[in-house]
């Protein structure tokens, strides 16, 4: 019989910390083996919490650890192609975090090391596991809004989600709109080919300088002919998460689930507290494709679907204009 498989977590941040929870205490098949940060106070701290082996200051290191079959990245973006592809070289598993990179040909890098070294990846696109978002997905796929005409994702992060430096250029779309995008097509079960955002800088206050959007709405045209508005800020009050698909029979809601943190105010305090569950179920997910041997239900190509989509609204942005997703790529 198989043990345990042995993983490390590279980046003991916030999601990383969760990661590195979830392995060590409510994944059945894994344990949590190592973990590293560039700081390593943080590797150690993680590790000693998690009863994790070892803890170490960069990728290299956790990738040298005995015996390790997996690596969940949790790094910021723009590392992540270079992590993947020196785990794939090493002939380790892949979870990373999304989006897959900053740009597409770094992307396509990745994507192209893990498929020549024949290794799983799976991209941490945790919305499709949420419990509340897959009961309307079930909803509007058994036909309960009737004939799909347009669908409106809400996603606000509160202003403490604000960055202590500030953000790379087109971080919004890459970090937050990445998630509604690629759960528009799963919700409404058919692809986006068509992309319009719009925003600007909204944010006030001591913060850091912001030099990119911090509030923006995007517009979409399925290849079914419907139509859909993505709602995004980092401004917000709470962490607000939301879904109305309508149709020709009515709509389907998503709403927020109730939350003692977040008050008056509505949502959650913070995307750990709303996304618990979801983060557990993809990690077990993952576990189980590795122990079975199966495909990677969220793998490379909705890896590379949302990188291009993030792409093409960020291009939209930039350039005030409708972007298609075939002149991505």
């Amino acid at each position: 019989m198989m043990g345990d498989l042995r993983i490390g977590v590279i980046g003991a941040g916030a999601i990383g910390t969760v990661h590195a929870a979830n392995l060590a205490r409510r994944v059945p098949g894994a344990r949590l083996a190592a973990v590293a940060d560039v700081k390593r106070k943080k590797a150690e701290a993680c590790a000693a919490d998690n009863e994790a082996d070892g803890a170490y200051a960069s990728e290299a290191e956790l990738l040298a650890h005995p015996d390790l079959a997996a690596v969940i990245v949790c790094t910021p973006p723009e590392t992540h192609a270079g992590i993947v592809e020196a785990a794939a070289a090493a002939g380790k598993h892949v979870f990373c975090e999304k989006p897959l990179e900053r740009t597409l040909d770094r992307a396509d890098a990745a994507l192209a090391a893990v498929s020549k070294a024949g290794v799983k990846l799976f991209i941490g696109l945790n919305r499709r596991y949420d419990p509340h978002f897959l009961r309307l997905r079930d909803a509007v796929q058994a036909g309960e809004a009737g004939s799909l005409l347009a669908a409106h994702f809400i996603s606000r992060d509160p202003v403490a989600a604000l960055a202590a430096s500030p953000n790379p250029p087109g971080d919004l779309f890459f970090s937050t709109t990445v998630h509604d995008l690629d759960l528009a097509g799963f919700v409404m079960g058919s692809p986006v080919e068509t992309v319009y955002a719009a925003g600007g800088v909204m944010a006030e206050g001591d913060g850091p300088a912001i030099d990119e959007p911090d509030t923006a709405i995007t517009l979409l045209r399925f290849a079914g002919g419907a139509s859909g508005t993505i709602d995004n800020s980092r401004v917000g009050p709470s962490y607000d998460q939301r879904i109305e698909v309508f149709g020709t029979s009515g709509f389907v809601t998503a709403d927020n689930p109730p939350s003692r943190e977040a008050g008056a105010a509505g949502g959650t305090a913070f995307f750990t507290d709303r996304y618990g569950e979801s983060y557990l179920a993809e990690m077990r997910a993952f576990v189980d494709c590795v122990r079975r041997d199966t495909p990677s239900p969220v793998g490379p190509e909705e890896a590379r679907t949302s990188q291009v989509l993030a792409e093409a609204a960020w291009q939209s942005y930039r350039e005030k204009r409708p972007v298609a997703l075939r002149a991505i790529g």
